[in-house]
């Protein structure tokens, strides 16, 4: 009995032994797959977005969900290491302001949309084009007053976020204009049930649907202006589009971005200078092994509470797409944002004019405050400004007192002061082109 007892010891042993082996083997085995697959979107390979792909969704437009007449919403799909997502291109169709009799602002500070809209007062354009009789596509209709078109804005929202913001569009379309805005996969409107909201593993993975809504806006703008040369196309970025703009516009050089506005962008954690520079890279290593380990929702409500007019704010969005908490949060998810951030931190070499903005002081008090009013409850706005000149070789930075993590969302008198400095410093960025091709 005796070595009966000792042979089922070993015999345990043994067992766990192998068990453990082959956990370690599966772990890197796993591990492996995920650094081929960052490898891979690493490679920076571009693929083309296919015209045929870019006509159907734009014969699939619609009416937008959120916001209605006269936005307009497209759906596109594209597929990343044989993963497809699903996103969305927001339009304000160019001319909108002067068909809809300009953009009033709603009781609630939303920068409401008229009653008119776009197809209200508009011309039709010369007849469908092959493409576009094949796509089910109509003739384009352009707006009747409006101003030439001077260039293209698409807009690129942060974490936990969403487009929503009418004012943005109506002041681009007033200047001058044609504004789209992206819906990230597994964000707002292009969220699903099942999906995990805001989530992601390699910032690389939202550079096909990019390179499909630049496409896709580009001929948008075409089809309702009647303008057959490129015109120029300035990206904006808040929060951690911030981020990803800048790694986009590093990553496609070719595309020349006439200008890059980043409003409070995700340059780094914020954290002390040991989480920052110990523990977060430690967990990005372990990521690699665990990058599905949920860490939770981190963060307070205090920024929701400084925006939502249900609170202390002026502001009124869906908040299913934009939560007072922050999604569940991953592993995976830390690493891929750390990685960009990393990249971002050795230096870019974006030559497009690229300007930060950011506010005068952050507010990260768990308990609620009227600071949390005038500051910027999410980022630190030194480490903003620390990394800001890492960004490219021609980068302005601004401060805008009193503004909030995303600055159009501020008040009014300090939200009408970010949208001078961005529209002053796009416009100017413009005539340096035109300067420059004279």
């Amino acid at each position: 009995m005796h070595l009966q007892g000792v042979l089922v010891k070993k015999f345990r042993l043994v067992a766990l032994g192998l068990i453990f082996v082959v956990a370690v083997l599966l772990h890197i085995g796993f591990a492996n797959g995920v650094l081929k697959e960052e490898r891979t979107l690493d490679s920076g390979v571009k693929v083309p977005v296919s015209a045929h792909d870019v006509w159907q969704a734009y014969a699939g437009g619609i009416d937008d969900v959120a916001l209605g007449a006269p936005f307009r919403q497209y759906g596109m799909r594209t597929n990343v290491g044989g993963k497809e997502f699903r996103s969305t291109l927001v339009e304000f169709p160019f001319g909108s302001s002067v068909a809809g009799d300009s953009v009033e602002a709603d009781s609630a500070g939303n920068g409401g949309v008229g009653s008119g809209s776009a197809t209200t007062d508009v011309e039709e354009g010369a007849g469908a084009k092959p493409e576009q009789a094949a796509a089910g596509v109509k003739p384009a209709q352009v707006a009747v007053g409006a101003k030439p078109v001077r260039g293209i804005i698409l807009y690129v929202h942060g974490y936990n976020d969403y487009f929503f913001q009418k004012e943005m569009a109506q002041k681009a379309d007033s200047a001058g204009y044609a504004f789209f805005a992206i819906d990230l996969h597994y964000c707002g409107r292009s969220f699903a049930p099942g999906d995990r909201r805001g989530d992601l593993r390699n910032m690389r993975e939202f550079f096909p649907e990019l390179d499909f809504a630049v496409e896709l806006a580009r001929v948008i703008t075409k089809e309702r202006t009647g303008h057959a040369h490129s015109l120029p196309l300035v990206l904006i970025g808040h929060s951690q589009g911030g981020l990803l703009v800048s790694f986009y516009a590093e990553s496609r050089p070719a595309e020349k971005f006439a200008a890059l506005v980043l409003n409070s962008p995700f340059f780094d954690f914020n954290f002390n200078w040991l989480v920052r520079n110990v523990a977060i890279p430690v967990v990005s290593e372990l990521a690699i092994y665990l990058p599905d380990f949920s860490i939770g929702s981190s963060g307070n409500p205090n920024y929701a509470y400084a925006i939502n007019r249900e609170r202390y704010g002026e502001w009124q969005y869906n908040t299913e797409w934009k939560s007072e908490k922050r999604p569940e949060q991953f592993l995976g998810w830390i690493r891929g944002v750390y990685r960009a951030q990393l990249e971002l931190h050795k230096g870019f070499h974006i030559n497009s004019p690229v300007l930060v903005l950011h506010g005068d002081c952050s507010e990260d008090d768990d308990e609620w405050s009227d600071d949390q009013m005038h500051c910027d409850g999410v980022l630190d706005v030194e480490h903003i400004e620390m990394w800001a000149p890492k960004v490219g070789t021609k980068v302005t930075t601004e401060t805008v007192a009193g503004g909030l993590h995303d600055l159009y969302l501020s008040r009014k008198d300090v939200r009408d002061e970010a949208y001078a400095k961005t529209f002053n410093f796009i416009d100017e960025s413009l005539r340096g082109l035109e300067r420059a091709d004279d």
